[in-house]
């Protein structure tokens, strides 16, 4: 029995130290999907690991399969898709007031173009950006972290008081769940906008916490164009009816 206690004791440091490297791997391309894989994996390791040490073998063999699912793809193409899409072009042209905001973080400035109604259209800031720093693993090891940012920066008196209030709504953190604030301290939160402010000429400015994933872009561009012309409640279209 004490003999099965302490080999399940280095079997765990074994299977934490394996996992963990993988989750760190794996995290900046699917978060969810790592966290997931090597938590699940852990516990079904060491409830195996308790009756039968062999199982060992099987979980470095996971551990290899894991990085292969999790190995970062090239984004080159899915990215020039989704500009071509969405069109999405470079340009010179940004806001110094909403820049002196959002800081210096690398941005590459970019326009695209949502619809208002029928008939009008608007050009926004699509700014991708990024912060790097220098986190110590050691005394002699040094690992370099990168911070990715998104943000739509819309022009002065473009953007609806109802659509303001639902980015407001959507990026309220308030009334979050204890599962949801754990969830989230694990997992970067790129569903919903980390910032949200008007800058001083006026330009609203959405800003997320993202990773650099063509298919996460995507979702927040699809969002932006889903509730960008709303200019009711939905409660009033029901009363108006």
């Amino acid at each position: 029995m004490a003999d099965n206690f302490y080999r399940m004791l280095f079997m765990a440091l074994v299977y934490t130290t394996e996992f963990l490297l993988i989750y760190v791997y794996g995290y900046k391309s699917f978060p969810k999907l790592s966290l997931w894989l090597c938590a699940g994996t852990w516990v079904l390791m060491m409830a195996l690991s308790y009756s039968n040490g062999a199982w060992m073998g099987l979980a470095i063999t996971l551990g290899l399969v894991y990085l292969f699912i999790l190995r970062k793809p090239n984004q080159t193409e899915n990215f020039k898709k989704l500009y071509a899409e969405n069109n999405i072009y470079s340009t010179g042209k940004y806001s110094q007031a909403a820049l002196k905001i959002l800081g210096d973080k690398s941005w590459l400035f970019a326009e695209g173009t949502v619809k208002k109604n029928v008939n009008e259209t608007v050009n926004y800031g699509f700014w991708q950006g990024h912060l790097k720093s220098t986190v110590s693993s050691g005394q002699y090891t040094r690992t370099t972290v990168y911070t990715y940012y998104l943000a739509f920066v819309f022009p002065p008196g473009s953007v609806s008081n109802t659509f303001k209030k639902i980015v407001q709504d959507t990026a309220d953190r308030s009334q979050d769940s204890f599962r949801r604030r754990v969830k989230y301290f694990f997992v970067v939160d790129t569903d919903r906008p980390n910032m949200v402010t008007t800058a001083d000429d006026g330009s609203f400015i959405i800003q997320y916490l993202t990773l650099a994933d063509a298919a996460h872009y995507s979702r927040r561009i699809s969002w932006i164009k889903e509730n960008f012309g709303k200019l009711y409640y939905q409660s009033t279209v029901l009363l108006a009816n």
